[in-house]
């Protein structure tokens, strides 16, 4: 379990940073998928398997319905970066990892005895790279997505500390409201370049 765990955490640091540099929506989405599967096997360290597959289920749920409506809608053409604000990404992500490898110890010390370290470790890197992908960007499905992200670290980390079925089911009615409310804007984001279009066409 110790190996499948460490693994757990690596797709966790390479989807959260997939996600962090690059904004094609194919990309996102599938690190997304990766990321909820990664959270999941942390989840059932500390939850029965019943109850952490819920994790699974409806963080693919809300990546197929963020996935299937930015497939539908044209969004807006974005213009090739260039390789310095990549670079700049890249270079935040890794000083967040940095941060939580030396973070993470000191917490398991004197917030978390209880809690394994991987698991604080990959929480802590889910809801770090949420709030840097929040402060990096501004199109309205990697706001959710960096939302989403965020609630997956809160539930690694509670899931350690707590087994809590009421919770778990608010937890699953916000990830889903967060899914339909970025389904929502990634069509009203779209309409204008829509209209567009059928003003050219006309």
């Amino acid at each position: 379990m110790s190996a499948l765990s460490t693994v757990a955490f690596v797709l966790i640091v390479v989807a959260t940073m997939v996600i962090l540099v690059f904004r094609d929506w194919r990309f996102n989405a599938a690190a997304l998928a990766i990321q909820y599967l990664a959270a999941f096997v942390l989840v059932s360290l500390s939850w029965p398997m019943s109850m952490a597959i819920v994790k699974l289920i409806v963080g693919w749920m809300a990546t197929s319905a963020i996935a299937l409506t930015c497939l539908r809608q044209p969004l807006p053409e974005s213009d090739s970066e260039p390789t310095a604000s990549l670079f700049f990404r890249g270079l935040t992500g890794l000083l967040i990892v940095l941060l939580v490898f030396i973070l993470s110890p000191a917490l398991q010390q004197r917030v978390f005895p209880r809690v394994d370290l991987v698991i604080i470790q990959g929480g802590l890197m889910l809801i770090g790279m949420s709030l840097m992908q929040l402060g990096t960007n501004s199109e309205p499905y990697l706001i959710i997505i960096s939302l989403l992200t965020f609630l997956s670290g809160f539930e690694v980390i509670h899931a350690a500390l707590e087994l809590s079925t009421l919770l778990t089911g608010l937890l699953v009615v916000v990830n889903l409201g967060l899914a339909l409310v970025g389904v929502y804007f990634i069509i009203k984001m779209s309409e204008p370049n829509q209209d567009k279009d059928e003003g050219e066409t006309s």
